[in-house]
């Protein structure tokens, strides 16, 4: 049987209310510009609710070969900007993540035991930020990872008339940015009138730490799913390794999905969400390239529905930072299966 080979797609995503449109984006397979390439989407504007959701969706896909480069250009409505860059990628990352597959464990109904699937298709996802930063994520059903940040260029000669007929006009052209801001919190709105887009912001969404998930044998966890401020995710799946926790840089996190065993032995799944400011404000107190454990602790009694019983602390050699406060909110239910 022929082995199935890699294929990946394209997406775009863009920080919470601050929505970007592509005019015309190529990820190309090549150094050259006339070398083969899967569109970037387009024609639609694009405001994603979480940092490194994958909105929208190519018009092709390539297989068994990384993309080389990105050619992109798009407006920025928040600052009424076009944008445009071309970056030479680093396709020996992205290949390697993807060379491989992805594996994740699942349940399979029917012999009634833990299988091992291969994920073979992957997104090759970018985010546009205001200020024309551009961060190129490789998404599987397991992990989100960052491959490269680029800075691309404001561009005044991208040609809006061309992807819209309302666009030909300096008129149409505000009328257009206009309709696409106007439902936008009041804070944006303020920003946008006040000249404060604060840009400098997502910089430090990319600071990462020495930072180790960190869980008791006895809570019996299977998986745990984190996602980062910064866009990325990851899956760990401890009852395939031994309890081995990778040890790796990782961002603050924003979420935590956390399936273990209660006292009589159930198996629950509890979702953790955390105030992205608040958290970034306790990782401050955090002395510089010290290792740290996030620490995750469960009380086994916690029944389904409650909006208690996980509680998160980080834990160095210099201090011990409570993190409770920073969650917004949690939840757990029960989980049939595993996975």
């Amino acid at each position: 049987m022929k082995e199935e080979k890699y294929s990946w797609g394209a997406a775009v995503c863009t920080p919470k209310n601050y929505p970007a449109e592509i005019f015309s984006g190529h990820l190309i397979l090549g150094v050259n510009p006339k070398s083969s390439y899967v569109y970037m989407p387009f024609d639609d504007v694009i405001n994603s609710y979480d940092l490194g959701d994958n909105d929208g969706s190519s018009s092709g896909q390539a297989e068994g070969i990384s993309p080389k480069t990105l050619d992109i250009s798009w407006l920025s409505y928040t600052e009424s900007k076009s944008y445009s860059g071309i970056f030479q990628l680093d396709s020996d990352k992205i290949e390697s993540l993807m060379i491989n597959g992805s594996e994740r464990p699942y349940w399979d109904k029917d012999a009634k035991k833990i299988g091992i699937a291969v994920d073979k298709h992957f997104v090759i996802n970018a985010g546009l930020f205001p200020g024309g930063m551009v961060v190129l994520y490789v998404f599987s059903p397991s992990n989100m990872t960052i491959v490269g940040r680029y800075q691309a260029h404001e561009d005044k000669t991208v040609d809006w008339g061309v992807a819209h007929e309302i666009m030909k006009t300096q008129e149409g052209i505000d009328e257009t940015i206009r309709v696409n801001i106007k439902d936008l919190p009041q804070e944006i709105l303020d920003q946008i009138k006040n000249g404060t887009i604060p840009f400098g912001y997502w910089e430090t969404l990319f600071r990462d730490y020495n930072l180790t998930p960190q869980v008791k044998a006895e809570d019996k966890v299977e998986t745990i799913r984190i996602n980062y401020i910064n866009g990325e995710f990851e899956s760990i799946f401890l009852s395939l390794n031994r309890n081995v926790m990778p040890v790796k840089k990782r961002a603050i996190p924003r979420k935590v999905n956390i399936v273990w065993h209660d006292v009589n032995d159930r198996r629950m799944e509890s979702d953790v969400f955390f105030d992205e400011k608040k958290s970034m404000a306790l990782f401050e107190e955090l002395q510089a390239g010290e290792a740290v454990h996030f620490i995750i602790e469960i009380d086994r009694n916690t029944k389904p529905r409650e909006t208690k019983g996980i509680s998160i602390k980080l834990k160095s050699a210099s201090s011990e930072i409570d993190m409770n406060e920073a969650i917004v909110s949690q939840e757990s239910f029960t989980k049939s299966i595993p996975y």
